[in-house]
């Protein structure tokens, strides 16, 4: 999902997300996203009504990992997982290992 202006929900827009080209850096993994929560922060942002940047919406997910970086050994390719991603409102998010926990 994209927004090009903040200030309404029919702002929001499928788009073609670019591949990943490199391999996930240090700790990080990428994640193909099954579901996303959306929450009230969410919703301001896109609004337009939170205060200062928030960022891409979407955060908290449940996932599959795709690739992991080095510094990720408590996490498999493959595996589920749930936690937050970065910008997960999207089919391949990255996130910092860390915040994901093994489900399976």
């Amino acid at each position: 999902m994209h927004f090009d202006a903040r200030g309404a929900v029919s702002n929001l827009r499928v788009v073609p997300q670019a591949e990943q080209s490199s391999a996930p850096a240090g700790g990080d993994v990428e994640l193909r996203v099954r579901a996303v929560g959306l929450n009230f922060r969410d919703v301001l942002n896109v609004l337009g009504v939170y205060p200062g940047d928030p960022g891409p919406p979407g955060s908290d997910c449940a996932a599959d990992v795709v690739r992991c970086g080095a510094g990720a050994p408590h996490l498999c390719v493959g595996g589920a997982v749930l936690g937050h991603g970065l910008a997960a409102l999207a089919s391949v998010a990255v996130s910092d290992s860390r915040l994901m926990a093994a489900i399976d």
